[in-house]
């Protein structure tokens, strides 16, 4: 399932998904623009892993694969990219506020039809909803 929606709304999603309440956390204490680019595990939980990033959008974008038994949280810190299944079947604007959720897969991120552009996000890797149990 993919879920598209603003920031303010994420702990509307806990029920289907609780490992959620980590990446809530996370924001919350302001941890990806504090920690600057990288790549972090959660304190609390270690299968929740996120990573910091700054990059230049492009017309092609870049390659993303959620691992099987999976799922991605990106949120847009800064700037504004797309988000879109490889086919394009599937497209989600990311500006600053903006989440989406994205099954296990082939994505593509950083996209811009327009002329590039930097933004800055946070992918956070999840474990599915089938082990959260």
């Amino acid at each position: 399932m993919t879920v598209f929606d603003t920031v303010d709304q994420l702990e509307s999603y806990l029920s289907a998904f609780p490992y959620l309440q980590h990446v809530i956390d996370i924001l919350d204490r302001s941890l990806p623009w504090e920690k600057g680019n990288g790549f972090y595990s959660c304190e609390e939980n270690s299968e929740v892993t996120y990573t910091v990033s700054s990059a230049v959008s492009s017309a092609h974008g870049y390659a993303f694969e959620v691992a099987e038994d999976s799922m991605a949280v990106i949120v847009t810190l800064e700037g504004e990219q797309l988000v879109s299944s490889p086919d394009s079947s599937s497209v989600f604007v990311l500006s600053p506020g903006r989440f989406v959720i994205l099954d296990q897969g082939t994505w593509k991120r950083g996209v811009s039809p327009n002329l590039p552009s930097a933004f800055s996000d946070v992918v956070f890797h999840l474990p599915s909803r089938q082990k959260q149990g």
